[in-house]
């Protein structure tokens, strides 16, 4: 699996993601697996034509949360739903990082650590199965 995160404090275009992997491509790099931040719809679909014709043996890519917030990353799996190489998403930060900080400074004990965990967890699941639910 190879993760591509380009700096937020460096300029970058819609596009900054999807011309990393096809550099990479160039360099003869073919990981099996993609990991990506949300992307616009239309890139999206660069991205799956790009994929299709470089990389056949590719499984796909999942979405990188970077610690997003829920709604932010409910966008992403709306704009990724036609998609036919996004495959799932692997968004642990925006899942544990706040409960875990409140845990770790003793604001919440182990209960409200676990169902705090477990409902944003269920929440980003319903939002990526309302999303590929969703007219493509």
């Amino acid at each position: 699996m190879l993760e591509i995160m380009p700096p937020k404090s460096l300029p970058r275009a819609p596009d900054t993601v999807l011309r990393a992997v096809k550099r990479l491509y160039n360099l003869g790099i073919y990981p099996e697996w993609w990991k990506l931040e949300p992307m616009a719809p239309d890139v999206w679909a660069e991205l799956d034509a790009l994929i299709t014709e470089r990389d056949p043996h590719c499984r796909g890519v999942v979405l990188l949360g970077l610690s997003a917030p829920v709604a932010a990353l409910a966008q992403g799996f709306r704009d990724a739903r036609r998609s036919r190489t996004c495959r799932g998403f692997a968004v642990g930060r925006t899942i544990f990082e706040d409960p875990a900080r409140a845990w770790l400074a003793g604001e919440i004990d182990d209960a409200a650590l676990r169902s705090r965990v477990r409902t944003t967890y269920e929440t980003l699941i319903d939002a990526w199965r309302q999303a590929r639910a969703a007219p493509r």
